[in-house]
């Protein structure tokens, strides 16, 4: 996915916004994975969507799971819980929705003006 989000950014030629947005949408595909996907499956069906905006770009992961993100406070030896405030802090916008489906989980990241 990192290398399909790299070559999107080189095509539009935003590859000062490579860093964030691959460790994002890594970032967002490990949640899902994580916390979509049942005991006894070994995938989940995900979406992806990245779009290019006039000031950045817009990441959408869509996942079947019906329950939103939500931060957690984790130790400082714990290996999980800082996926969310990751993207928070990598992110300029975030935001997550019930859909039909699941949820979608979006983030907007800006280019430098």
């Amino acid at each position: 996915m990192r290398d399909l989000v790299s070559a999107c950014l080189r095509l539009w030629g935003l590859t000062e916004l490579d860093w964030r947005v691959t460790l994002t949408a890594s970032e967002l595909l490990t949640n899902a994975f994580q916390h979509a996907r049942k005991e006894d499956e070994s995938s989940v069906p995900v979406k992806v969507v990245l779009t290019r905006t006039p000031d950045g770009v817009f990441l959408c992961v869509s996942d079947p799971h019906p329950w939103l993100p939500a931060a957690v406070s984790a130790g400082e030896n714990d290996e999980g819980g800082r996926g969310l405030m990751l993207i928070k802090t990598l992110s300029d916008r975030y935001g997550c929705s019930s859909t039909a489906h699941g949820k979608d989980v979006w983030v907007t990241i800006l280019h430098s003006a």
